[in-house]
């Protein structure tokens, strides 16, 4: 493997309560972190080098839960996703993303201005963060 690479597989090691519009959401599980570039802690990538990026997240919500999610990258809304099961059934949406990013900038997920109850993740899916440099 290069010693360029990077790359980094986060999930939510249990439910999350983001019931507040504009909370990052901090992927607590760490599988992969190529380049050490991915902060658990503040849920925080933050470019070790500048390239093309793919970025993409998966969340996993309950029937009475509802939630916006945002791609920020330097503070802008890249993209969102929305999900609103409406007590019908559990769901999940999927954002996907390909941006440039400058070294030291940073990319994260955080809840939207419609967001209310449990992310969910658990065995049976997993709410999840992930991004890889594409050049």
């Amino acid at each position: 493997m290069p010693a360029e690479s990077v790359a980094f597989f986060a999930y939510f090691s249990t439910h999350n309560i983001a019931a507040s519009p504009h909370q990052i959401l901090a992927f607590d599980k760490v599988i992969t972190n190529i380049g050490n570039a991915y902060h658990p802690h503040s849920g925080t990538f933050i470019a070790p080098r500048s390239g093309v990026y793919v970025f993409i997240w998966i969340i996993r919500l309950g029937r009475t839960n509802y939630h916006t999610t945002e791609l920020l990258h330097d503070n802008n809304v890249i993209n969102s996703i929305y999900l609103d099961p409406q007590s019908r059934m559990d769901g999940t949406a999927t954002g996907t993303a390909v941006v440039h990013v400058n070294q030291g900038e940073d990319v994260l997920i955080r809840t939207g201005a419609l967001s209310n109850g449990r992310i969910d993740s658990d065995t049976n899916g997993r709410s999840s963060f992930a991004g890889w440099m594409l050049m």
